[in-house]
């Protein structure tokens, strides 16, 4: 398996629009009035709510932002009975996970995995506060889940694609921490995207256990949602010739 260094990228600073008790960060993509348009929007409630396939996206928003078009807003909570008790709030302590995953989004990206845009993060409050990631919407793609209920030809052709993505993560040693067929999406163009980098971060071992790490979560993932068995089979032989 060939060796990679992780790409280090000089990038602007961020540029900070304030709204009320919101805060927009952006690399220069936001406007003002943008801005003004995206605390609106959260005001005004989730009027496209995502879809959530296996649970993956359920506290995120679809809207349409003038000048950009659809973008996706990804609400940050913490999981299991926190949820109900800190109600989207955090507790400042280094960088918001909003800002990490815009970063690691950049990052991957800068590595040729097919990735979502990230766009902005709004913070509202200081010391507690809540927190959004905004990025362009992928239109019309269809995860993994449903492409297998429906084509296997296309299936097939995106699981190699799949692959080939996911090989950029393992060859930079990326973990993503929560990769299953629900957070691999495929635009209408063929296109194959890895979704969802909260919490991802680098990998301290080796490429190879790396790559079975990943193989035992993705098995795990496809039992536990009574997925054909196929997607894990395909991934994994085609993950193995790689190695060999």
């Amino acid at each position: 398996m060939t060796e990679s260094v992780v790409i280090e990228q000089t990038l602007p600073e961020f540029t900070h629009i304030v709204r009320g008790p919101y805060v927009i960060s952006s690399r220069s993509v936001i406007t003002e009035e943008q801005a003004t348009q995206l605390i609106q929007m959260l005001l005004a409630g989730c009027d496209v709510p995502a879809r959530s396939v296996l649970g993956g996206r359920s506290q995120s928003c679809v809207y349409q932002l003038t000048g950009i078009g659809r973008i996706f807003v990804k609400h940050y909570s913490h999981g299991g009975l926190l949820r109900s008790v800190t109600a989207g709030r955090f507790v400042a302590c280094g960088k918001a996970r909003s800002q990490i995953e815009f970063e690691m989004l950049e990052r991957v990206r800068a590595l040729g995995v097919n990735a979502p845009k990230p766009l902005a993060i709004i913070k509202r409050g200081a010391i507690v506060y809540g927190t959004w990631l905004v990025m362009e919407e992928l239109v019309d793609a269809r995860t993994l889940v449903e492409i297998q209920r429906d084509d296997v030809e296309e299936l097939h052709r995106a699981m190699n694609a799949f692959a080939e993505q996911l090989m950029l993560l393992i060859r930079n040693r990326v973990l993503h921490v929560d990769l299953h067929p629900g957070n691999v999406l495929v635009t209408p163009d063929g296109t194959v995207h890895v979704v969802d980098f909260d919490k991802a971060h680098y990998f301290k071992g080796s490429a190879q256990a790396l790559r079975d790490l990943y193989l035992r979560r993705w098995r795990r993932a496809v039992i536990k949602h009574g997925l054909s068995p196929v997607l894990s089979e395909m991934i994994s032989l085609t993950l193995r010739s790689y190695h060999e």
